[in-house]
């Protein structure tokens, strides 16, 4: 039955297994350009480390070239995969996920420069928006069919530094991911502020949507950092108003 049926409608089923051959052809592809660009990374790592001790730099500028050769790495792997060209499926998707390595590079950049000036308050910050913006990439590639590619590393040189969404991200001001359903999209967008007890705690700085859920970043007040201890981030909407959503931190039941 199952020949006949690709038989009678030879031209469906083999445009289906050309595709899915495409599609894994192009995956691999995409899986070898991001373990070069890590190996690429290594690699500048390591010679910034060998150059920095060679004419005796200090500290902070081999941290910065450090951060430099990611930097580096990133927009490579960018540029490497729009060399392929247009992906057999999803291409608008694909392509939001690769450009969010200019993003990374952009500011392991500023990292960099903020390791040459000692600016110790601009280092941390940078560094949690670069861990913010791995979450968010990784987010963006979990319908796509890599293996390698978008896995859930904290966007640092450290591929045991997991962050896992919904939990606290960075500091000052307090820093958050949490995860609503893609359904839920549209109350998302319109989300007016952050709540606790009727009090402004924070805002909704960004979202991004996924396959199944969006993802969103909320920044708090430093003075709500007790509220969000054993609390809940939920959705709502107004009654009287539907168009009227926001974030409330609820405290939980257990």
């Amino acid at each position: 039955m199952l020949a006949l049926a690709c038989f009678v409608g030879f031209m469906g089923c083999g445009f289906s297994l050309n595709l899915g051959s495409e599609l894994e052809a192009y995956a691999r592809d995409i899986d070898g350009i991001c373990v070069e660009s890590f190996q690429r990374g290594i690699e500048g790592e390591e010679k910034a480390e060998a150059i920095g001790e060679e004419l005796g730099w200090g500290g902070p500028k081999i941290e910065a070239e450090i951060r430099y050769a990611w930097a580096d790495a990133l927009v490579g792997q960018y540029r490497t995969i729009t060399a392929l060209g247009p992906a057999p499926d999803k291409a608008r998707l694909v392509d939001r996920w690769a450009r969010t390595s200019l993003e990374r590079a952009r500011l392991y950049r500023r990292i960099g420069d903020a390791w040459l000036e000692s600016n110790s308050r601009r280092t941390m910050a940078f560094g949690t928006d670069l861990r913010i913006a791995k979450l968010m990439a990784d987010h963006l590639a979990q319908p796509l069919s890599f293996q390698i590619c978008g896995k859930p590393t904290s966007g640092t040189e450290n591929p045991k530094d997991v962050v896992p969404p919904g939990q606290l991200v960075g500091y000052t001001p307090l820093r958050y991911t949490a995860e609503f359903p893609l359904k839920a999209l549209a109350a998302v967008r319109q989300v007016s502020g952050v709540y606790w007890r009727h009090q402004i705690a924070g805002q909704l700085v960004r979202h991004v949507p996924g396959s199944e859920t969006v993802l969103v970043e909320i920044r708090l007040k430093p003075e709500f950092s007790r509220a969000v201890i054993g609390s809940d981030i939920q959705l709502f909407r107004g009654r009287r108003d539907p168009s009227v959503t926001w974030i409330g931190i609820v405290p939980s039941r257990e």
